[in-house]
């Protein structure tokens, strides 16, 4: 929900985005009603993912996230929550409180853990930096680090 373009006057959030396979989490459930979550990376590969949430998320919530390891994801948008689309009515400012309430909430990191850009590792290596507006529905702007 984000894409290489300049930063315009009203791109007043500024956000971090670090190095690693992009991709989606998905919290659904499988054929037999069992809550699972999936990785899928921008080539479209699905794997699983074992992951401690609150089953009352799994109802086709989509997480824009980052994989930094194996078990550490960068959790970086909301796109939908238990099935509505929220990305087209909350501000990417609002959608991170949801994302940041419910990690809060529901959350425990002991098997994968997801965690916000600004509590990434300072391992993580800096890839350049998201520019949002205030309008519900927008892309973001991306800036490389370095060009």
């Amino acid at each position: 929900m984000v894409r290489k373009s300049p930063v315009e006057d009203r791109h007043l959030l500024k956000k971090p985005q670090f190095d690693g396979r992009p991709g989606w989490i998905l919290l659904t459930h499988n054929e037999e009603g069992l809550a699972t979550a999936l990785f899928v990376d921008s080539k479209e590969k699905t794997e699983s993912v074992s992951i401690i949430l609150d089953e009352r998320v799994f109802s086709d919530t989509v997480i824009r996230a980052v994989r930094l390891s194996k078990d550490v994801f960068l959790a970086y948008d909301l796109k939908t929550l238990n099935g509505v689309h929220i990305f087209e009515t909350q501000a990417f400012e609002r959608r991170q409180e949801t994302l940041r309430g419910i990690l809060e909430m529901f959350h425990h990191p002991d098997l994968t853990a997801l965690i916000l850009p600004e509590d990434a590792p300072a391992s993580a290596i800096l890839r350049g930096y998201e520019y949002y507006d205030d309008q519900p529905g927008t892309l973001g702007a991306f800036l490389p680090a370095e060009e």
